[in-house]
């Protein structure tokens, strides 16, 4: 077990539950360490789109990085908990807050994360964030999407099961269930002048996860 996962989970104040989640999710997700390798040689601000806890805001800072950190989420329990977490842990240039991903300030973010997120948006809204995410590449910003794709057989039939749980378990309260396919992705941000690489990012989990980084061309 990660040493800097359970630092990170000890500091979470809401109940046993949610530091086994946490230990679970930064040992086991692939995602908090792809978003380190994209952050070296950033030497500028991270906003985070539907942070949920801040996780890797956290995980960041645990790994001797210091870029001032932003995110949002709809969740207000969740970003209470993420700032009780840095509170604990002592963390400056750090700011959770309720919003909306689709309005959220990127400001000149050197680094911007959407994870797991793109799917509670209707099709018409990804296109709106894709254009306004396409406009921070462009900029010279880096962009990580990862979402659930359609397409991938059992992996998308999994990943579909696990959003209804989440509904029915309340961890996400609403919001749509609409996983775009890879193409459209790949299509919106490369008729915008950006480079794309796009590859699968599931772990050890059984879902449809893919990472899109997203950069200027």
């Amino acid at each position: 077990m990660s040493k800097a996962a359970q630092e990170i989970a000890s500091a979470v104040t809401t109940g046993p539950w949610l530091k086994g989640y946490v230990r679970g999710k930064l040992n086991t997700d692939p995602v908090f360490n792809q978003g380190l390798v994209a952050l070296c040689g950033c030497d500028g601000s991270i906003a985070d789109l539907g942070c949920g806890l801040g996780l890797f805001g956290l995980w960041a800072r645990k790994h001797g990085f210091e870029n001032p950190y932003s995110g949002c989420d709809l969740s207000r329990w969740k970003i209470e908990a993420g700032q009780q977490a840095a509170q604990k842990m002592g963390l400056s240039h750090y700011a959770l807050r309720v919003g909306d991903m689709s309005s959220f300030d990127i400001g000149d973010a050197a680094l911007v994360l959407a994870f797991d997120v793109i799917h509670y948006l209707d099709s018409q809204a990804q296109v709106r964030l894709y254009e306004r995410l396409a406009q921070v590449a462009q900029s010279g910003s880096t962009v990580l999407i990862r979402t659930g794709v359609m397409g991938c057989g059992w992996r998308t039939a999994v990943t579909l099961a696990h959003e209804w749980w989440t509904r029915a378990s309340r961890w996400i309260q609403g919001g749509r269930v609409n996983f775009p396919q890879s193409e459209v992705i790949v299509s919106a941000f490369e008729t915008r002048d950006c480079s794309v690489e796009q590859r699968p990012l599931w772990g050890r989990t059984p879902f449809s996860s893919h990472l899109f980084e997203i950069r200027r061309r």
